[in-house]
């Protein structure tokens, strides 16, 4: 395994600016959100086949468009999935933070996973909607 501060490109004072004295955003800051999606991908939601949606506790499986809510604490090496909410129940801003947690709001499909004869439900192709 590689250290990713290796293949981040570092950056120069001067490129931060534009011509029109603008900060531009760094190669970090452009492909955070790549990064983070990555981290969700397959992301274990729970053991069986069935998620009840946080608000209305209706029942979704393999192949919902669901929304999701993950946060880290500054102390934690990752995310963990706080709730999972329906199309008609999903938010479309974080409003409950706290200092020292990042907080992510995603959609994503949930799919199965399985092995031998235990399955579970995970999240495929997840799209970062918002942070904090």
């Amino acid at each position: 395994m590689t250290d990713s501060s290796v293949w981040l490109a570092s950056v120069c004072e001067s490129d931060l600016e534009s011509p029109d004295g603008q900060p531009q955003p760094t190669r970090t800051e452009i492909h955070h959100p790549c990064l983070l999606e990555q981290q969700f991908e397959g992301a274990r939601i729970t053991a069986g086949e069935i998620v009840p949606c946080k608000d209305c506790s209706d029942h979704l499986h393999e192949g919902h468009p669901v929304s999701g809510r993950a946060c880290r604490y500054s102390d934690e090496p990752t995310y963990t999935i706080a709730a999972v909410y329906c199309a008609g129940c999903a938010p479309t801003k974080l409003t409950e933070t706290a200092n020292g947690r990042e907080d992510v709001l995603l959609d994503a499909d949930l799919g199965l996973a399985m092995a031998g004869q235990t399955h579970w439900t995970i999240l495929v192709e997840p799209t970062i909607v918002a942070t904090a």
